[in-house]
């Protein structure tokens, strides 16, 4: 969830870090409450919610006796009708069902209504293929159609604790795309929203697929579908190896580098929608993606693979390898398409948002700024589905209520920390607990005594300031390592229980990023980009391509920056193995005690809570 007064982000925060559990995504009464006071506010304060939701969750609550979300044409009355959709609201109306979810009795939910309308250019069979048949005349209408960006919004209402709330639900690929255009430092842009949805329209009218907006000002407009396969592949692909359905796309990334794409046909790029006969089954109730993985089956017995389900097996990398190229080129078909579209309305320049789980896969993001027209790309730090409360509150803020934006971000800056930092009160406090297991320097110049700890080989966990928004680690809530001694690589794995083959991402001083570095865009505050590496001298973070998912840190970056330049003065290298600072499935680390209990359960040598540093007191030998 995400607190925003006036425009600006005072807090976000992902369920996960309070209730420890990956992927948490139901809303509670208490993480609201919780939320507000942390930023001096209470719920008295609120004007309006914003939701957004997963789009097979639904808006959902561990606290329904608390807690309760409505649709509500009131509220549409009392914001103005004219941004809403009154057939899409009684579609919503008419399928809502507040219901107990079915794995789950407690938990309470209202059925989301993902339901755009889609104008008749959209749903000829031939996808973003159509481009080409539009004249640009009838092209311009979509940019300022009132009705498509009407129905990508519900009003609504929230009953918090007995009291009622005016509310709009904004849906789902709308808030990726106001996610990342209103953070973005872009006046105009288009976007690129999609990830693992459905991209196939049902009859009822659901469609869970890519989207393509603009942005322009305080307005962000839906201007074609973008009915790609490729988070499907890429999900069901890491389903296929036994990967895990949550983190399996991010380890699947890793694994591609080490096997080749011999899987990939280049038959099955292009639009699903276009392409029905190679991807469906005739029969309902196959996969979407039911051609792509039988034409991986069939290869695969024709060049004599072991379906052994090891990752790590000649099958498995090869796996790996052909969804990578294969989400690859059908993100590059998209943005030709894209490209089409705003040439002949005369809008195409070198800005693009990217947004949606997908917009994590870094060697695309790099492809992307390569390969493509596209080279100034933004993507918003907490592009997944953890970042839907933020561009629901900014979509609802900007586009619907009109407000204009103020400020601009920049593409070198990182704008990640939007959680929260503990107080000295609540660090003393971790402090006093542990005195008894940890050895405690108190108050230490943290740069200095961090790059030393670091030379000296030691990993250090990091726990400084605001956490972070989003899936990566930056420099707040972080495990870091010399990215020197390669060993490094399987020594940070084995403390995090991790799979051996992982790679792992370099911190780099921004202005020296390019002296070790090739490729990709000139920053990557986030580390969303893919980049070749140079130096020879940096093996703990050089994946067995040669490539590196680096994290570019500017000037005035605070505590973390200044490790890195302590660490360069003493070493000579300006970059540091950057992990998160977590444990084997589980969240990044919230708290102090949370960081102080995973320093028990590991190897980890040495831990900063702000200015202290503590290491544990281990048992003499012997």
């Amino acid at each position: 969830m995400a607190v925003v007064a006036d425009g600006k982000i005072l807090l976000h925060l992902e369920r996960e870090r309070d209730s420890r559990e990956r992927h948490a995504h139901w809303m509670s009464a208490d993480l609201i409450h919780d939320a507000l006071a942390y930023c001096g506010l209470t719920a008295a304060d609120v004007d309006l919610f914003a939701l957004s939701a997963t789009q097979s969750t639904g808006y959902g609550t561990d606290t329904p006796e608390r807690l309760r979300f409505d649709y509500a044409w009131q509220t549409a009355e009392q914001l103005g009708t004219e941004a809403f959709h009154r057939p899409h609201f009684e579609r919503a109306t008419a399928a809502a069902v507040q219901e107990p979810h079915a794995d789950e009795p407690a938990l309470s939910r209202l059925r989301n209504s993902e339901c755009p309308e889609m104008p008749d250019a959209w749903l000829t069979g031939r996808g973003m293929l159509a481009i080409d048949d539009v004249d640009g005349r009838l092209l311009e209408r979509l940019f300022s159609s009132p009705v498509l960006a009407s129905s990508h919004a519900l009003p609504m209402t929230v009953t918090l604790d007995g009291r009622v709330f005016p509310a709009v639900g904004v849906l789902h690929q709308a808030a990726h795309a106001a996610a990342a255009f209103f953070q973005s430092p872009f006046g105009t842009a288009p976007v690129l929203a999609f990830d693992n949805g459905m991209p196939i329209r049902s009859k009822s009218g659901f469609y869970g697929g890519g989207m393509l907006f603009y942005g322009d000002g305080s307005t962000i407009r839906p201007v074609w579908s973008a009915p790609l396969a490729a988070g499907v592949i890429y999900s069901q692909s890491s389903r296929k190896l036994n990967l895990g359905a949550f983190s399996g796309p991010g380890k699947l990334m890793g694994l591609s580098a080490y096997g080749t794409p011999r899987f990939h046909d280049p038959a099955f790029v292009g639009d699903i929608a276009a392409l029905a006969g190679r991807y469906l089954h005739p029969e309902p109730g196959n996969s979407v993606i039911y051609g792509w993985l039988k034409a991986v089956e069939d290869r695969a017995n024709a060049l004599g693979y072991r379906f052994d389900g090891e990752p790590f097996g000649p099958f498995g990398k090869d796996l790996a390898a052909s969804a990578q190229k294969s989400f690859e080129d059908l993100v590059l078909y998209a943005l030709d398409r894209l490209r089409v579209l705003l040439e002949k309305t005369g809008r195409m320049g070198p800005e693009l948002c990217l947004s949606g789980g997908c917009a994590l896969n870094c060697p695309t993001n790099s492809r992307i700024v390569e390969d493509t027209p596209f080279s100034s790309v933004f993507v918003p730090p907490s592009c997944d589905d953890g970042g839907l409360s933020i561009g629901a509150a900014l979509y609802l803020h900007h586009h619907i209520l009109g407000h204009e934006r103020t400020g601009s971000a920049d593409l070198g800056r990182n704008i990640a920390a939007l959680g929260r930092a503990a107080s000295p009160a609540a660090v003393a406090r971790a402090l006093e607990g542990c005195a008894g297991d940890f050895r405690i320097d108190r108050d230490v110049d943290l740069a200095e005594r961090a790059a030393e700890d670091l030379a000296a080989d030691r990993v250090v966990a990091l726990f400084q300031g605001r956490s972070e928004s989003g899936p990566r680690a930056l420099g707040h809530r972080s495990l870091l390592a010399d990215p020197r001694r390669a060993g490094n690589w399987e020594r940070v794995n084995h403390l995090k229980s991790r799979e051996l083959w992982r790679p792992f991402a370099p911190a780099c001083l921004a202005e020296r990023m390019h002296q070790h570095f090739e490729g990709g865009p000139q920053h990557s505050p986030h580390m969303l980009f893919n980049y070749r590496v140079r130096s020879r001298d940096l093996g703990a973070v050089t994946h067995v391509d040669g490539s590196a998912r680096v994290q570019t840190v500017a000037p005035g970056s605070g505590a973390f920056r200044d490790i890195l330049e302590a660490f360069e003065r003493r070493t000579g290298t300006p970059v540091v193995l950057n992990t998160s600072l977590n444990g084997p499935g589980e969240p990044i680390v919230e708290t102090p005690e949370q960081a102080i209990d995973l320093v028990r359960r590991t190897g980890i040598d040495v831990l900063y809570i702000e200015g202290n540093r503590l290491q544990i007191r281990r048992p003499p030998e012997g």
